[in-house]
């Protein structure tokens, strides 16, 4: 685990020393959202926090960093158990003309539970669909964005449903 947060950090790092190519108006956006995660691993629903911040790399395409965390706490306190998940994603937006926007997005990350729980940790390979709507300087958005949970034993589903303001 140390080596993929050392590699998200290193990531990050690059994304935020890059210039700005003449394509981009407004190269990084941040996005701050509420999720419900469902999980086939622990069969346990939660809700959570998601921040993501992204870079364009041209007017369709961005490379975005972000993590979440979920609470799974509809079980009561005591068999209350947390994740996080890191990931790092591109994200290929489909301009119109009109005030919304339809994206799809994908990538890779990691799914790392804490707390009482049995659920192992490991990689995730995540692809979705989003919608966007614009307002005067920021967004809000819509995310669906299922992924698959490799562990040492098994392979699950992790489903999050996303909604929040990208700023």
């Amino acid at each position: 685990m140390r080596r993929i947060f050392g590699l998200f950090i290193g990531v990050a790092l690059l994304l935020s020393l890059s210039a700005p190519t003449h394509a981009q108006t407004n190269s990084s956006r941040f996005g701050l959202g509420l999720q419900l995660l469902g999980s086939t691993a622990g069969d346990n629903v939660g809700p959570g926090v998601h921040f993501r911040a992204s870079t364009a790399l041209n007017p369709d395409v961005s490379l975005a960093l972000g993590s979440g965390l979920t609470g799974f706490i509809f079980r009561g306190r005591d068999d209350s158990a947390f994740a996080l998940d890191p990931q790092l994603s591109a994200i290929v937006s489909f301009s119109t003309a009109n005030a919304q926007s339809t994206y799809v997005i994908g990538g890779v990350g990691a799914y790392v539970p804490f707390g009482d729980t049995s659920t192992e940790s490991g990689p995730t390979f995540n692809v979705g669909v989003g919608r966007a709507w614009l307002l005067q300087e920021s967004s809000l958005f819509f995310e669906f964005k299922p992924g698959v949970l490799v562990g040492a034993e098994t392979t699950t589903l992790v489903v999050p449903l996303r909604i929040g303001v990208i700023l």
